[in-house]
């Protein structure tokens, strides 16, 4: 526990920021409440922070508040005063994220290009974080709509004309009307309106034919069937009027893995991928931190409610019609879908996570059926045997990422009791293996509610209190936890269960080996 003393400072019972400061008065993180005064009081009351939270905490060494009318107003000012001061412990989105846009120029005859920041001139798309995406659209766009990549306009038609890669402008040979009409049509595609190009290709192909302007009109019918090429390809389901993102994230440990695929108009255009430090308030910090750079659409998909939803989802439509300087008050909706095609939207960022991690299906679902926070890549099982009340021992193995650690199992001769007391078997060996050691993700005590509970007194007298722990009683394959009153009847069947019981059965072979040599040793 630090030594700090916020009180001291008076933090007040409103909302604001919060400014922590280390020796050298260096700001190192920003954050933002509703009430400034609960919300510092929190670092320093938990006793069971986050590594990266406790390391903040150990480095404060002074704060400042700065108050606001509401929580909204706190959110603009937090991504601010994140912006000036580049603070240590804040999330960096900025350092994963390489975006551009995609500008349409303000000229005569506009060009479509990569840009790196938004001036006043020209139409922006984007952000593309994905390199790979942007120059993909970019080369599309060109093959269909014949645009000029010329910086300056040649006197005469260049190679590209004669590949039939631009209509050549530079000699007149397309009007500035047909030319802006295929820039048009570009724009559209970038925002994902394919009805509304497919419908003016449509009407300008039979102008031409009944003009018979024949060459024209097999340009445009190329063009129909290019577009229509990219929408069997990229449609999910039925077209959206509207922009979606869907947001997930994956807890393993100190890390959170989060993902956002961009949905324009029903089409999957790009996915961004983060690996961050898991703490406190992290999920809230990512999304305020990447719409700050990034597009905010009209719908967000999330697989749970955050902590401060109504303020961020203000903050979002604040920040939206600042950035595209609108002249109306847009809604940004934060959606948590139960059932239907969004869920299955959200299970499917979740599955590219899970896929990117490389993790055991049989760890998601052990993760999915104990209601764990992290994924439990390391698990510790414990079992005990005796003879009539002599020889006890127990024994520990590890599963590290579903497969047996053989490196890190340990034996245990029961050292302070006497007579067939499983209990109190397990109470030692489970003292005597976390008294120095580190916890691991999840701990499996073979058996039911009395050896849980052996387990459980152990780790209150060794007074840890942040540990997953649970038991499994061989009888019924119930798994007994520390806040259900009942067990868990769970099919055996289940990937997580299998799991369960292949390291029970583990422990249980191990621990007899062992007793097995111990009673040899001692016959002879």
């Amino acid at each position: 526990m630090s030594d700090f003393n916020y009180k001291k400072f008076n933090p007040p019972h409103r909302p604001g920021c919060y400014l922590y400061k280390d020796a050298k008065g260096k700001i190192i993180y920003v954050g933002k409440a509703k009430d400034l005064a609960k919300r510092v009081s929190q670092y320093f009351q938990k006793r069971d922070l986050d590594d990266k939270t406790a390391q903040l905490v150990n480095d404060i060494r002074d704060v400042e508040f700065i108050t606001t009318s509401n929580e909204v107003e706190a959110l603009l000012l937090e991504q601010s005063l994140i912006r000036q001061y580049d603070p240590k412990y804040n999330i960096d989105l900025k350092g994963n994220i390489r975006y551009a846009y995609i500008k349409v120029t303000d000229e005569k005859f506009p060009r479509i290009l990569t840009a790196r920041k938004i001036e006043k001139d020209g139409r922006y798309y984007g952000p593309y974080t994905e390199g790979g995406s942007r120059v993909n659209i970019l080369k599309t766009i060109r093959q269909i709509f014949k645009i000029r990549t010329c910086t300056k306009l040649p006197k005469k038609v260049c190679l590209q004309y004669h590949l039939k890669n631009c209509p050549g402008p530079c000699e007149n040979f397309i009007t500035p009307e047909e030319y802006n009409a295929n820039i048009k049509n570009a724009e559209h595609l970038l925002k994902g309106e394919i009805k509304e190009i497919l419908a003016d290709l449509r009407g300008r192909m039979k102008e031409a034919s009944t003009k018979q302007r024949f060459e024209i009109a097999k340009m445009y019918r190329d063009q129909i069937q290019a577009i229509e090429l990219i929408k069997e390809k990229q449609v999910i389901d039925q077209p959206k009027a509207y922009d979606q993102d869907v947001i997930n994230w994956v807890v393993d440990g100190r890390r959170i893995y989060f993902q956002v695929f961009n949905v324009q108009k029903g089409l999957i255009t790009t996915r961004h991928k983060f690996k961050l430090d898991n703490f406190d308030g992290v999920i809230e910090d990512f999304i305020t931190q990447y719409y700050d750079v990034n597009f905010i659409p009209n719908e967000i998909i999330l697989p749970q409610k955050l902590e401060d939803s109504g303020a961020i989802r203000q903050y979002l439509e604040q920040l939206k019609v600042k950035k595209f300087s609108l002249g109306y008050w847009p809604k940004v909706n934060l959606i948590i879908p139960q059932k239907g095609e969004k869920l299955k939207l959200l299970q499917l960022v979740r599955q590219n996570i899970e896929q990117e991690m490389g993790v055991d299906p049989a760890l998601l679902n052990l993760k999915e059926i104990l209601n764990l926070k992290t994924l439990p890549r390391v698990i510790e099982f414990f079992d005990i045997s005796n003879f009539q009340g002599t020889d006890n021992v127990g024994a520990m193995i590890q599963l590290r990422d579903a497969k047996f650690d053989k490196s890190n199992y340990r034996k245990f001769k029961i050292k302070y009791k006497e007579g067939a007391d499983d209990f109190a078997s397990l109470y030692e060996v489970v003292l005597r293996r976390y008294f120095k050691e580190k916890l691991p993700d999840l701990v499996v005590i073979d058996g039911g509610r009395g050896q849980l509970n052996a387990a459980l007194k152990a780790f209150h007298d060794l007074k840890i209190s942040k540990v997953n722990v649970c038991s499994l009683a061989k009888a019924e394959e119930e798994i007994y936890l520390p806040h259900l009153e009942k067990p868990l009847d769970l099919d055996e069947k289940l990937a997580g269960m299998k799991l369960l019981i292949r390291g029970r059965d583990e422990v249980h072979r191990f621990v007899i080996k062992y007793h097995r040599l111990l009673r040899k040793k001692r016959n002879y």
